[in-house]
């Protein structure tokens, strides 16, 4: 599955047309406000609790769900997540050019399931925080798994753009194609300091064809 992108960037566009722009509290809820979006709650876990045994390096969680009907055992680590036995390790997921991965804390991870109604794909999306200073709470480490237990060929294994990331900001069409956006700051003419507030918002599509949506939109705080 190709993943390429499909639209020019769609600018938020407070100075020029603030009247008619809604605003949100957080990025969340500006996401779960776009049609198609596939996620919804994730997974029940105790956060409280982790795991490690014996010998081996670090800690991780564990926590159980359903995907297509079929029972699914998930297992968090630092470097990896294992599905029902399958080990996934987060470096061996496409990264988009300028992302970079970060080593997750699995107690702050949050897991989402899904089959879309009238869509013959399942998945999973994972994420957590990044470890780093300064504006590392501005990332997530969002990987998305589609098809993880197809019987033919190798589930498609994403590492998605970081900046405001979330499992919500994934979106599915109406012709079936899952879509997610990058995030990038916008800054003044000389290139030199950020605009506040206003983000480039592009969406990435997981085939052909493009996608065109404008829209206002601003954030609070």
């Amino acid at each position: 599955m190709r993943f390429k992108i499909v639209s020019a960037a769609i600018l938020a566009a407070f100075a020029v047309c603030s009247q008619a722009a809604r605003i949100y509290s957080n990025y969340d809820s500006f996401y779960a406000a776009q049609p198609g979006a596939v996620f919804s709650d994730p997974v029940k876990r105790d956060s409280s609790v982790v795991y490690s045994d014996s010998g081996e390096r670090g800690v991780y969680t564990e926590m159980q769900g359903a995907l297509n009907g079929e029972k699914v055992s998930i297992r968090i680590a630092d470097r990896s997540i294992t599905i029902n036995g399958s080990n996934y390790r987060f470096a061996d997921a496409t990264t988009f050019p300028g992302e970079h991965r970060s080593n997750l804390n699995p107690q702050s991870v949050d897991v989402f399931l899904a089959t879309p109604t009238g869509s013959p794909i399942s998945i999973m999306c994972l994420q957590g925080d990044t470890v780093g200073s300064g504006e590392a709470d501005r990332h997530k480490q969002v990987y998305l798994l589609v098809n993880p237990f197809a019987r033919k060929g190798k589930p498609t294994f994403l590492h998605l753009p970081s900046l405001f990331a979330s499992c919500r900001a994934v979106l599915l069409t109406k012709d079936a194609k899952l879509v997610f956006p990058k995030n990038s700051y916008l800054f003044d003419n000389a290139e030199e300091a950020r605009v506040p507030a206003p983000v480039v918002w592009t969406r990435f599509c997981s085939s052909g064809g493009q996608l065109h949506q404008p829209f206002l939109t601003g954030f609070e705080g």
